[in-house]
């Protein structure tokens, strides 16, 4: 490897995996030193690096949804704090939606990197705190109708100076969460693993020099964009359509994504006119949303030798309806935009199985179920703890879909029933594939989950979002629709309750709830 900015190709692909290296390391040493549950065993966090200017530079193999809002929110917190004017031991933080950000319990955290006393890149990672306030434990109401009801709205603010978190902003935090020891320990696992990134990054820069190491990281940039160009140029240019929607919701008007792709002069260009307007209801998302849904649906398409970083963001366009489902505005409520970002990911991929039929699958389930569980145990010890509970992938055009398995934007893990019952007092009575629940195709969707709970005291107070309880994904090429989602409660007293895709609601001791998640769709007609 050279020490000027002109590196051999091969050079170049080893710097790239030695910093997509130190991405997954912070993301590993996230997981280990994480507090909550849903980051320590649902993995419910993202890490990713940035040059010295604030472009993407690195990806950990983690959630696309949450590493498509960091380099929004890492533009909103340089935009500020001038990178120019940041020292070492700096530290920043936001959950802002409307300034880059996704929902308000995903907090970003930006150190800046430097080595001989020059900023040479910064690390980022985005975290689920359990809890940030607003009307339900949890920071997820499913029945919020404007943003002031979700929680606490951090705009990009300063969380460290000289390595030391501010009184301010802990004070800030501890006034307005239920689990604030959670999420201050969680967030000082967001700065440890800032700290492992700094020193594998300055290794780095001590083998080529500040000046090299830093053209180094342009020439992956460049390189990355060079890639995608050529592959987004070898596609048929189109426009592809592509259409999806949300379950119907009393009070709602109809709420769909449209999509049209177009490939041209190597660049992806993504239309979203005619998508639904914003509505009173937490299923709105922001700009982040979109974004994560086509980065996912490109690292797709492309070859694994690609480089992912910010060079493949410079060629995707993204046109958005103001105001709208898909970019919504204050002060639109948007904690549960998890299935709304997974419909445009329904809908960007059936475009693009349009220019690529051979290389994409039929639609996933488009739907995960997020559980908030809160209350008072029987020793008087509040508690407040998440579930993320995934359904079927799609068949593809040589396999069956994958059971039980969070897809597409969403990378998240089935939680084990001893992370859940160590916190809460709360028996995971079964957790089991539903057998039968993807498409039938040539090559069948994969199957999604079904769990019961048990409440073993009264005043557990729980919020549910799902998706999928009415309108499936559609199969492909002759494949079949998988069973839709269900959830129902059993209350001791024998009394049976079906609930809707996004509920409120309290269990007492011994009442039982069950969820049920969609299979992914058929991929070709049976045989």
């Amino acid at each position: 490897m050279t020490t000027d900015r002109t590196i051999a190709p091969s050079g170049l692909e080893i710097l790239q995996m030695r910093f997509d290296a130190v991405a997954q390391g912070m993301q590993e040493i996230l997981f280990r030193a994480a507090v909550s549950p849903v980051v320590r065993e649902g993995a419910d966090a993202s890490c990713a690096l940035f040059t010295a200017e604030g472009e993407l530079l690195a990806l950990s193999d983690a959630i696309p949804l949450l590493l498509g809002a960091l380099p929004g929110s890492v533009k909103a917190i340089l935009a500020r704090y001038p990178a120019q004017d940041m020292s070492e031991g700096d530290m920043f933080f936001m959950n802002d939606p409307f300034a880059g950000g996704t929902h308000l319990p995903d907090i970003t955290v930006l150190v800046p990197v430097f080595f001989k006393g020059e900023r040479i890149a910064f690390a980022a990672s985005i975290l689920h705190h359990q809890d940030v306030g607003g009307m339900r434990a949890g920071s997820v109401p499913p029945d919020a109708t404007d943003i002031y009801q979700e929680g606490l709205r951090f705009p990009p603010s300063r969380l460290a100076r000289d390595g030391k978190i501010l009184r301010e902003a802990e004070d800030l935090i501890r006034l307005n969460s239920r689990a604030p020891d959670t999420v201050l320990g969680d967030i000082a696992a967001q700065i440890a693993s800032a700290g492992h990134a700094a020193r594998s990054l300055q290794t780095i820069a001590g083998e080529l020099g500040t000046q090299a190491f830093i053209a180094a990281t342009h020439a992956c940039l460049d390189h990355g964009e060079e890639q995608i160009g050529r592959l987004f140029q070898s596609l048929p240019p189109g426009p592809y359509q592509g259409v999806d929607g949300l379950d119907p919701t009393p009070n709602l008007p109809p709420i769909e994504a449209h999509v049209s792709v177009t490939f041209d002069a190597g660049h992806l260009k993504a239309d979203f006119a005619g998508s639904s307007a914003q509505v009173n209801a937490p299923i709105n998302c922001v700009r982040s949303g979109p974004l994560s849904a086509l980065l996912y649906a490109v690292l797709s398409l492309a070859p694994p030798t690609l480089f992912r970083n910010g060079g493949v963001l410079r060629r995707i366009e993204l046109h958005l309806p103001e105001a709208s489902v898909v970019n919504a505005a204050v002060p639109a409520a948007v904690n549960a935009r998890m299935n709304m970002v997974r419909c445009i990911t329904s809908a960007v991929l059936q475009a693009l199985s349009k220019a690529a039929p051979d290389k994409m699958p039929a639609a996933n389930s488009g739907m995960s179920y997020v559980l908030a569980f809160s209350g008072t145990r029987p020793d008087g010890n509040r508690f407040v703890t998440t579930e993320i509970i995934a359904g079927g992938a799609g068949g593809g055009p040589c396999s069956k879909g994958a059971d039980a398995v969070s897809t597409d934007v969403g990378n998240a893990m089935n939680m084990p029933g001893e992370a859940l019952e160590e916190i809460a007092p709360i028996r995971l009575l079964s957790a089991h594939i539903r057998e039968g629940s993807g498409g039938a195709g040539k090559y069948p969707g994969g199957n999604g989950i079904r769990r019961e709970y048990l409440a073993l005291t009264d005043g557990v107070s729980v919020s549910l979002r799902g998706e999928r309880f009415a309108r499936v994904p559609q199969g492909l090429l002759g494949g079949g629709s998988p069973q839709p989602s269900a959830a129902t409660i059993l209350r001791a007293d024998g009394e049976t309750i079906a609930l809707t895709a996004r509920s409120a609601f309290t269990l007492n001791s011994g009442d039982r709830l069950i969820v049920e998640s969609c299979g992914g769709a058929g991929y070709g007609a049976p045989d």
